[in-house]
C-alpha cells in the first residue's frame, strides 16, 4: 500500500515536470498529459504556490531535490540525533532555521517518529550482516578480547570487545554481573561469530577472571592501564600536591623577604629570611626532581610490557618483563619514602601481585604467533629472519602509530630506526621477492595487531555510553542497540576500515546508504495549529 505522502508527492512531480518542459498551460491540458483530474492538478499547483516562498524553493520541487531533500533529512536526524544525542525540538530548530519546512514536516513528532526508525533500522541492519558472514561457512577465527562492566544507576551493562579489530562483539544490559551471566551472554556471542578467545584482558573482577580461565579456557591478563591509574592516584596525586605546598612556601618566604628588605630590617633578620627562602627553594626542587624521576618510571613502565625490548630489538619473556616491573615498583617505593608518602591503600603491594598476568600476555603473543607460522611450512631460516628481522620493524612501527605520548614515540622512533638498520643488512631480505614480502608483511601486521596489553578501548566504550545516557536522560534498549551497530559498522580507523571488516575481513555495503533505502518517503510539512491567546479580563462563556 502506497503511502498518502508518497502519493501527493508523485502527483507533485508529474505537475511540475510537465510544466517544465511544456510550460504552464490549461487545468485541463495539464490534467490530460499527466493523467491526473482536474482537482488534482488544481491541488498540486496551489500547495506549489504556497510552497514557493524563499528563492531557493524551486529547487526542491525536482525529483533531485526531493532525493537531496530526503537525504539531507535523514543525515541529519542519524548523525546529530542518533549519534550526536541532540533532541528533537533541537533538529527542528535546525531544519526550520534552513528553510526546508515549506517541503517536509520538521516538527518534533515527525523527527522523533523518524529517529525511532533510524534505530531500529540500524539494528536490523547489523543482525542482517552478522547472519550473512555466519552463512557464508567462516571458519572460527582466534581473537583476543577486553571485558568490562558499566553502570547506570540500577542498569548493569556488559561490555566485551574484541582488542584486535574494535568490534563490540557484546555490549547489553544484564541483571547483574556475575559469571554466570557473563559466561551465558558471552559464550553465544562468541559462538554467533565464530571466535574463539585466545587470550582476555580485565581490571581483574574476580567475575572476568573465571570467566577468562573457565568460560574461555585461557589466560586471564590484567590491564596495565588501571595498574598504572592506581600508582598515579596514590603516588602522582601526592607529589603534585607537595609541589603546589611547596611552591607557595617558596613564595610567602620570598615576599616576607622583600618586605624586610623594604623597611629596612636588621642583617639578622635577613639573614635568617635568606636561609630559609634557600631551604624552601631546595625543597621545591628535591619533590620536582621525585615527580620527573616518577613520570620517568611511569614511563618504563609503559617502555617494558613489549613483545621486543626497546634497547636491543631482542625477543622477550613474560620473566623478563617481570623482572622489569618489579624493579620499577621498587623505585615507585623508593621515591615514596624519600618524599615521605605513605601508602595507606598498599598500592604498590596491589600492583606487584598483578606483574605476572600484566607480563603474561608476552609469552601468549609469542606462541600465538608462531603457531600461525606453522601455516605458511616456512624453514628455519625465513622464520629466524621473520621473527628477529621482519617483525621487529613492523612492531615498533605500528606501536609509534598508535601513541601519542611524544617521549614514547621518540623511544619507539628509535627503536625502530634500529630494527629497521638491522633489517636492511640482513642478508636475507634482499633475497625475497617483492611478492612475498607483501606476502610476510600482511602476515607480520596481523601478528602485531594482536598485541594487546590494556583494556582502554573498553574504558572509552564505557564513558561513551555514558556520556549518551547523561545526554539522552537515559538510553533505552533500542538506541543502545542501533549505537553498537553504528560503531561495528560506521566507525573508521584512519585507514578507512571498520571493525566490522576489519573482524570478518570483508567490505560491507555503506550502513547509511543501506538504511536510507528503508526509511520510505519523507513527512509532508503541515501547519501547525495556531493558539489564541486566552484574554484574563474576558468570561469564556460555556454551554449550558
Amino acid at each position: 500500500m502506497i503511502a498518502i505522502s508518497q502519493l501527493v508527492r508523485i502527483r507533485d512531480s508529474k505537475v511540475v515536470k510537465y510544466i517544465a518542459e511544456f510550460g504552464k498551460q490549461s487545468l485541463r491540458e495539464i490534467a490530460e498529459a499527466t493523467g491526473l483530474s482536474k482537482d488534482a492538478v488544481s491541488r498540486s499547483l496551489k500547495s506549489q504556490k504556497k510552497r514557493d516562498k524563499y528563492p531557493e524553493s524551486h529547487l526542491w520541487e525536482t525529483n533531485e531535490g526531493q532525493d537531496w531533500l530526503n537525504m539531507m533529512f535523514c543525515a541529519a536526524i542519524y548523525e546529530f540525533g542518533l549519534k550526536g544525542g541532540n533532541g528533537a525540538e533541537r533538529i527542528s530548530a535546525f531544519f526550520n532555521r534552513i528553510r526546508v519546512n515549506t517541503h517536509i514536516g520538521v516538527s518534533p513528532t515527525a523527527i522523533r517518529t523518524k529517529l525511532r526508525k533510524l534505530e531500529e533500522l540500524a539494528a536490523e541492519y547489523q543482525d542482517y550482516q552478522e547472519k550473512k558472514q555466519s552463512h557464508s561457512g567462516c571458519k572460527m577465527r582466534d581473537s583476543i578480547c577486553a571485558g568490562d562492566e558499566t553502570f547506570f544507576k540500577d542498569k548493569v551493562m556488559l561490555v566485551l570487545l574484541d582488542l584486535p579489530s574494535g568490534y563490540l562483539v557484546l555490549e547489553d544490559e544484564a541483571k547483574d554481573r556475575a559469571f554466570d551471566t557473563w559466561e551465558s551472554k558471552a559464550k553465544a556471542r562468541l559462538e554467533q561469530l565464530g571466535l574463539r578467545v585466545r587470550h582476555f584482558i580485565s581490571d581483574r573482577g574476580k567475575s572476568l577472571i573465571k570467566l577468562a580461565v573457565d568460560g574461555f579456557g585461557c589466560a586471564s591478563g590484567a590491564d596495565m592501564f588501571h595498574g598504572q591509574y592506581d600508582i598515579s592516584k596514590w603516588l602522582g596525586r601526592a607529589l603534585n600536591g607537595k609541589v603546589g605546598q611547596a611552591c607557595k612556601k617558596l613564595k610567602e618566604a620570598q615576599a616576607k623577604l622583600v618586605s624586610l628588605k623594604e623597611k629596612g630590617a636588621g642583617p639578622e633578620k635577613k639573614e635568617k629570611q635568606e636561609t630559609l627562602v634557600k631551604e624552601c627553594r631546595k625543597n621545591l626542587d628535591s619533590i620536582e626532581s621525585a615527580k620527573k624521576e616518577y613520570r620517568e618510571t611511569q614511563q618504563a613502565v609503559s617502555g617494558a610490557v613489549h613483545a621486543f625490548s626497546l634497547e636491543d630489538n631482542k625477543a622477550q619473556t613474560s620473566a623478563h618483563v617481570e623482572a622489569s616491573l618489579e624493579a620499577e615498583v621498587v623505585r615507585f617505593e623508593e621515591i615514596a619514602e624519600e618524599q615521605s608518602i605513605k601508602d595507606k591503600k598498599k598500592t604498590a603491594d596491589k600492583f606487584r601481585r598483578q606483574i605476572k598476568d600484566i607480563a603474561c600476555v608476552i609469552d601468549a603473543w609469542w606462541l600465538w604467533t608462531k603457531e600461525s607460522l606453522a601455516e605458511y611450512k616456512a624453514g628455519k631460516e625465513i622464520k629466524a629472519w621473520l621473527l628477529s628481522a621482519l617483525l621487529p620493524v613492523l612492531y615498533w612501527h605500528n606501536q609509534r602509530e598508535k601513541t601519542q605520548n611524544p617521549e614514547l614515540r621518540k623511544k619507539y622512533d628509535s627503536a625502530w630506526e634500529k630494527a629497521l638498520a638491522s633489517f636492511n643488512s640482513h642478508p636475507l631480505t634482499c633475497t625475497i621477492s617483492d611478492k612475498e614480502m607483501e606476502k610476510w608483511r600482511s602476515w607480520g601486521e596481523w601478528a602485531c595487531n594482536n598485541f594487546h596489553r590494556t583494556s582502554s578501548a573498553v574504558e572509552g566504550r564505557n564513558g561513551y555510553l555514558s556520556q549518551c545516557h547523561h545526554n539522552g536522560r537515559g538510553l533505552t534498549k533500542q538506541r543502545q542497540k542501533a549505537l553498537t551497530a553504528i560503531h561495528n559498522f560506521d566507525t573508521k580507523r584512519r585507514d578507512g576500515t571498520t571493525p566490522a571488516q576489519r573482524l570478518f575481513g570483508v567490505e560491507f555495503e555503506d550502513m547509511f546508504e543501506w538504511i536510507l533505502g528503508q526509511m520510505g518517503d519523507m513527512p509532508l510539512p503541515r501547519k501547525a495549529r495556531q493558539h489564541a491567546a486566552r484574554n484574563p479580563f474576558k468570561i469564556q462563556t460555556v454551554l449550558a
